[in-house]
């Protein structure tokens, strides 16, 4: 189309044109060269109706839940709409309130698996699994509960935030509508991704959890730097909420800002504030029963976990202290924040995603909750390659979502 627009055009002499025109005509050519040696689908996308999408979402963590309400946003923009929320939750886990408010739709909360914590801190291994096979009534009803959800919202997509559930379902019986299966988990295979030494039963477990939960389903794995992609599965950039992008950090900042996977490492932050109560700190937790805010030194303060919160405060910090979550090092790595990433105990993928993230400079690693590391004088400017790629990834996740449903419907027909 364009090689034929462009032997129609006239060959304009443009040595007697103003310098403004002639710049004008010879940029119109230049411009329909370049289109006529592309396909014409990638000129001008087609734009098919708006995707009804149903969201699965672990409940364990804030990670896949900030990651959810993010992927709310960029399919929005793009036109679809989020039709309805299943929300897995465990013994150790309730779903807090930013998350809820967070959707308009229909959301059904179900019981899932999840990790069980050993006085508040370290992942137990035995505990998790007798709890699992202890309460199989209660996922065997979840499961029937999620069919149904399911069939009565009759989406094209479905987007399944590593809920384990979701993908038994899958594996059991093939949804019907194609899944797009959403995590940093799915990088554990790539080539390009580091390995971390021991946790070999850990590392058996969680590549098995990770394959049941991307079962029959494409993968979006996220990642925090650029990678190819591999045969079903789409590398994607951390996909985070848009309050993060209008905020305008403070550098270097007024306090340190911690959040705690587990709330049992509270003693730990207790006991460095002990010795330095001169440090403000603003601690965000799950502890069941806490209030919203717990003023427990002039200087040291917990809160109960606010999303819109969480990310004001990491913007006026000096540092930002997490149990080396995927979320949390992307967010206070796009605010140019100096991290300290201390991965709970027996968390195999905490402890490769914080080798991973030292590995390409976004912070620190370590085995304690010493914060005096961010105390140390140190560049704090925020990380342009890093940000580059986080800007896409509203394009690749809707660019991927679409894919899928075309996909999922073509092998239906």
């Amino acid at each position: 189309m364009y090689s034929t627009l462009l032997r129609l055009l006239p060959r304009t002499r443009t040595n007697h044109l103003p310098a403004g025109e002639k710049q004008a005509h010879v940029f119109f050519r230049m411009s329909l060269s370049r289109c006529a040696s592309l396909p014409f689908a990638l000129i001008f996308r087609r734009v098919g109706k708006p995707m009804k999408v149903l969201f699965a979402v672990q409940g364990d963590g804030r990670g896949h839940m900030t990651q959810a309400i993010a992927a709310l946003e960029m399919l929005e923009r793009a036109g679809h709409r989020v039709v309805h929320v299943l929300a897995g939750s465990n013994q150790s886990r309730v779903l807090p309130a930013f998350f809820r408010d967070a959707f308009d739709c229909p959301m059904t909360t179900f019981a899932a698996p999840g990790f069980s914590i050993k006085q508040g801190k370290a992942i137990s291994t035995f505990s998790s699994t007798l709890h699992l096979f202890s309460n199989l009534k209660k996922y065997r009803a979840s499961l029937r509960l999620m069919e149904g959800a399911i069939e009565e919202s009759s989406p094209d997509l479905v987007v399944n935030f590593l809920e384990p559930l979701l993908g038994y379902l899958n594996l059991r019986r093939r949804i019907q509508p194609p899944t797009l299966s959403i995590a940093h988990h799915f990088m554990f295979d790539h080539p390009q991704y580091p390995r971390v030494p021991g946790f070999f039963f850990q590392k058996i477990g969680m590549m098995r959890y990770v394959r049941l939960t991307g079962a029959n389903a494409k993968k979006l794995a996220l990642s925090f730097y650029e990678a190819g992609n591999r045969p079903g599965v789409f590398v994607c950039p951390p996909i985070l909420r848009k309050q993060l992008f209008s905020l305008t950090p403070e550098n270097p900042g007024t306090h340190l800002l911690v959040y705690l996977l587990n709330y049992g490492y509270a003693e730990e932050i207790k006991a460095w504030h002990a010795k330095r109560p001169d440090v403000p700190i603003n601690c965000f937790y799950d502890k069941p029963g806490a209030p919203e805010v717990e003023q427990v030194s002039p200087n040291l303060t917990f809160h109960a976990l606010h999303g819109e919160k969480y990310l004001r405060l990491m913007a006026t910090a000096r540092g930002v202290v997490c149990t080396a979550g995927f979320e949390s090092i992307s967010e206070a790595a796009y605010l140019g924040k100096p991290l300290l990433m201390v991965p709970v105990q027996n968390h195999v993928e905490q402890h490769v995603n914080s080798l991973d993230a030292q590995l390409v400079g976004l912070g620190t690693r370590a085995d304690s909750f010493d914060l005096s590391i961010l105390l140390e004088p140190r560049d704090s400017k925020p990380l342009d390659t890093f940000r580059r790629w986080v800007d896409r990834a509203g394009d690749v996740l809707v660019s991927a979502a679409e894919q899928t449903m075309r996909a999922g419907r073509n092998s239906l027909s």
